[in-house]
């Protein structure tokens, strides 16, 4: 049975990831477990008060997650459990993840603080650097299965392992796999612009062979019969933006580490940009 660990941080918000954590532990038979981490920088101060103020906040965090634990339906309740743990955030999520052998962890936008995360990054971001099982972060209020998922490749691991998860995740969804790439010469202004429609059109040729080779060789011929590929040429972020907007995915999926070369594309700055502005939900993986 496979194993997902939902992040709760007790704002109204939380519903929604509850929400698409039930739906994911029905629809593919997973326990489910909610978490919440106190974050221990509020009780920095703990020695100097008479009442443990890490006793206090720990309980009431227990009662108001096992509020939203309650919520579950029991065939879910059944398999799975809530947990309260202390630390920083980043660091207790990862820990509980390794714990539970999870392999799914999903999370809500995250409440920041902006000064705090001007210096230390979100815990977002600081999760990308050191989960190792992908990430799902939930903006929609829904209930309803993926039925349009919209993919980046640049043929790494990374970007392999995300797909992977998303087909994983939408057994049944249409899978639109987009590829950007730079073109070429775009530097030299002078260069014959029928030369360069030229050029972009071969170089379109070439990769679409290599994303068929590449998806022979990642997936199981059933899969492929419901992957659609689009190879766009410009800026990663402005061609990805411009996917989004043209193709309204319900589930985007990028991978964090990037394979160096002539796709160089798929970087963590990418990844973390999505999930900033959070288009819709965002599947991300190492």
């Amino acid at each position: 049975m496979k194993i997902l660990l939902a992040a709760i941080d007790l704002e109204q918000e939380s519903m929604l990831v509850v929400k698409r954590a039930v739906e994911l532990a029905v629809r593919l038979k997973a326990s489910l477990h909610l978490v919440h981490v106190v974050d221990d920088a509020l009780t920095l101060y703990e020695p100097m008060v008479e009442i443990s103020v890490r006793h206090r906040l720990k309980k009431a965090a227990e009662m108001a997650l096992q509020g939203f634990f309650d919520l579950v339906p029991d065939e879910v309740k059944a398999h799975g459990g809530c947990h309260v743990v202390l630390g920083k955030p980043y660091q207790a999520l990862g820990k509980k993840a390794e714990e539970l052998t999870a392999d799914l962890l999903i999370v809500g936008r995250h409440h920041v603080e902006p000064l705090r995360d001007l210096f230390v990054g979100t815990t977002a971001e600081r999760l990308l650097r050191h989960c190792d099982i992908p990430l799902l972060m939930v903006r929609e209020d829904s209930s309803e299965a993926y039925a349009r998922v919209l993919a980046a490749t640049d043929f790494s691991r990374s970007s392999h392992h995300a797909l992977q998860a998303a087909l994983w995740l939408a057994p049944q969804a249409d899978i639109r796999l987009v590829h950007v790439f730079e073109p070429p010469f775009t530097g030299f202004m002078h260069h014959d612009q029928q030369d360069m429609d030229n050029m972009i059109r071969e170089q379109k040729k070439r990769i679409r062979k290599e994303i068929k080779t590449e998806m022979t060789h990642f997936l199981a011929e059933d899969d492929q019969s419901r992957i659609r590929s689009d190879i766009m040429a410009g800026g990663v972020q402005t061609c990805l933006n411009d996917a989004v907007a043209l193709h309204d995915p319900q589930l985007l999926v990028l991978g964090t580490h990037g394979r160096q070369g002539i796709s160089r594309l798929l970087i963590g700055s990418v990844a973390t940009s999505f999930l900033s502005t959070l288009p819709c939900d965002v599947l991300v993986a190492r």
